[in-house]
């Protein structure tokens, strides 16, 4: 082991994505795929950059990466997540190599790593999703998902810290599957939002309006949105005017409608469910 890190990679059908996530993590000791099942050539991609790959039948965001952890033959003491539709920055890259390596001592557990978006070729700054925190990098056992069907947050035994390099996040694979994406996952946002409503949530990250940002998020998330109307038009209002969106120019005001017709799926979603039921 000469850096000490291991990166763990989630995919399906990844392959215009894969060449630039894996090129921009070359610096890892070792680098394992997790595919759940790809008809395109993500395999090859995998192997092409020597990576480790590893086929396991999907369980969903927090289950399949919490397998990966479990079971994949790990070997370093830190461990670094990354989405195949993301990159490492140079100046992360540094980072990450000098607390793995001890030459920058630390206590933290696990580290927040900040990512920026990559919208119709811009990158975005604004729009409430940017700064957009992660808990990526983490001492090897010392971090596993909450049990959450989508947009799942890590738990970290231990201190964290936060630091200054970023990803890049960008997604290749064209606007028509991206809505298709957005789809599927507005479907498990009703089913969240409903468990919310139902009581029936299982326990993960801890929701306070007096914690850290995610979970002042995620107590906005639990206990008040849910109960609001028209959250599609307030979405809109949120990203475009009160997070600055307009800052972002034509790719921006894209960004924003593009969220605001995502979150009307998920009201319509919700609706159903809150009239016929989970079934």
């Amino acid at each position: 082991m000469k850096t000490n890190i291991t990166m763990l990679i989630p995919t399906l059908n990844e392959e215009s994505n894969l060449p630039h996530a894996l090129e921009s993590c070359r610096f890892a000791d070792e680098v394992f795929v997790l595919d759940s099942g790809s008809k395109d050539a993500t395999g090859e991609v995998a192997a092409n950059f020597g990576a480790h790959f590893h086929l396991h039948a999907w369980e969903g965001y927090a289950r399949q990466k919490n397998w990966g952890l479990d079971n994949l033959p790990i070997r370093t003491d830190w461990v670094f997540i990354l989405d195949a539709d993301e990159m490492i920055t140079p100046a992360l890259r540094n980072e990450l190599l000098a607390i793995a390596s001890g030459a920058c001592p630390t206590t933290c557990a696990g580290f927040y790593v900040n990512r920026y978006f990559v919208w119709e070729g811009k990158d975005i700054r604004h729009c409430g999703y940017y700064p957009s925190w992660n808990m990526r990098f983490f001492r090897h056992g010392k971090a596993r998902y909450e049990e959450r069907d989508v947009h799942e947050h890590m738990i970290v035994d231990g201190p964290v810290g936060y630091l200054e390099g970023e990803m890049r996040h960008e997604d290749r694979r064209g606007r028509n599957y991206l809505w298709e994406k957005h789809l599927k996952y507005a479907e498990l946002e009703a089913r969240e939002m409903f468990k919310i409503v139902t009581g029936t949530e299982t326990a993960g990250l801890k929701p306070s309006f007096f914690g850290n940002a995610l979970e002042r998020r995620r107590a906005v998330k639990e206990r008040i949105w849910p109960y609001l109307p028209g959250r599609w038009l307030l979405r809109f209002f949120y990203m475009y005017l009160l997070k600055s969106g307009f800052l972002d120019g034509a790719a921006g005001l894209d960004m924003c409608l593009f969220m605001t017709r995502y979150e009307r799926e998920i009201s319509k979603k919700f609706r159903l469910l809150t009239t016929c039921g989970d079934k």
